[in-house]
């Protein structure tokens, strides 16, 4: 299943490519500083493949320097989270970038600080698909 979207000023394009409906994912709510300043979510799957295309990123760093904060350059949205993992780049999106938002589950809150460095990328690595095109 193929689902699209794009962040607000449009510069970033997004295709997300999942073998399941997005009624079956529920939005991640991360209690970290950045994801409550910013006030976003994600989705992922290990099946996931996550294709962006459009203009300039910044990159945020997490507290624990493990994971890259993908945002566009022009209107701030948060496009993915996301680290190599076994040389590839794998993440989550965010699901408000997607046109069929609404149909996805209702959003769970999770707490990712409580974790060790280890057991974030073991979880990671289980949980996270593909990223390209940041």
């Amino acid at each position: 299943m193929l689902y699209s979207g794009s962040c607000n000023c449009n510069r970033w394009q997004v295709e997300v490519d999942v073998t399941k409906p997005l009624g079956e994912f529920n939005p991640r709510i991360c209690d970290c500083n950045y994801c409550q300043n910013n006030s976003s979510a994600i989705i992922s799957d290990p099946n996931m493949v996550v294709y962006f295309v459009g203009g300039e990123i910044t990159i945020y760093q997490n507290g624990d320097q493990l994971a890259n904060f993908y945002c566009c350059d022009c209107c701030g949205d948060l496009l993915a989270v996301g680290c190599i993992l076994n040389g590839q780049l794998r993440g989550a999106v965010n699901p408000n970038l997607l046109r069929n938002a609404n149909q996805l589950g209702k959003p769970i809150k999770i707490q990712p600080r409580l974790l060790s460095a280890d057991e974030k990328l073991e979880r990671w690595g289980k949980l996270w698909g593909v990223i390209s095109g940041v």
